[in-house]
């Protein structure tokens, strides 16, 4: 069970700027024993941490993207190679999906949403934190990217709510420090 964005601290659950957010992201997702979690993006050592709550843990990565201390720091977890658009998992395998700052780059979006999907069991969860679009800052950083090439789907939080509705998901966005914000998903059909 995750916790309700609505009573949730407003703080990141991601590690950044050499801060691990820990507590954090432990007392959002709850991790429970055997439950499976699938975590993408910037991961750090947490699958570590969930798995000493108990909770089967795999970390998916496409091989170039894969950074080595991550791997040592998670040993303890399974780490797959692949891309997001061909997840070589079985149907509805896993309990959570977390994304952590990498839900914004993927290659063919719709094939990414169709394998999400096809892998989170019905009444699974998926949590999404991602950097808030809306800021100036930001959308120049947006414009940057896609000059260099990238890309790159920034979702403001009320797209994103939208999506994942059209998808057959309830959601709850939960903003954090005005930069971020988390999608709590729960896979309805």
């Amino acid at each position: 069970m995750v916790k309700p964005a609505a009573d949730s601290s407003q703080h990141s659950i991601c590690p950044c700027k050499g801060k691990e957010n820990i507590s954090n992201f432990m007392d959002f997702l709850r991790p429970s024993f055997g439950e499976k979690i699938l975590l993408m993006g910037d991961v750090s050592y947490y699958g570590k941490y969930l798995r000493k709550a108990g909770a089967d843990v795999t970390i998916f990565e496409h091989a170039e993207n894969f950074n080595n201390s991550a791997v040592i720091k998670n040993s303890n977890c399974s780490i797959v190679d692949g891309l997001p658009e061909y997840m070589p998992f079985k149907d509805s395998c896993f309990d959570k999906i977390v994304f952590l700052n990498h839900f914004n780059s993927f290659e063919d979006e719709k094939k990414v949403l169709k394998e999400v999907d096809r892998v989170l069991k019905l009444h699974g969860d998926i949590i999404i934190e991602e950097v808030n679009p809306n800021g100036i800052i930001r959308k120049i950083c947006v414009v940057f990217m896609k000059l260099m090439g990238f890309k790159c789907k920034y979702y403001a939080p009320g797209e994103m709510a939208r999506l994942f509705k059209g998808l057959g998901y309830s959601g709850e966005i939960n903003d954090v420090e005005n930069k971020k914000f988390i999608f709590v998903g729960k896979k309805l059909n």
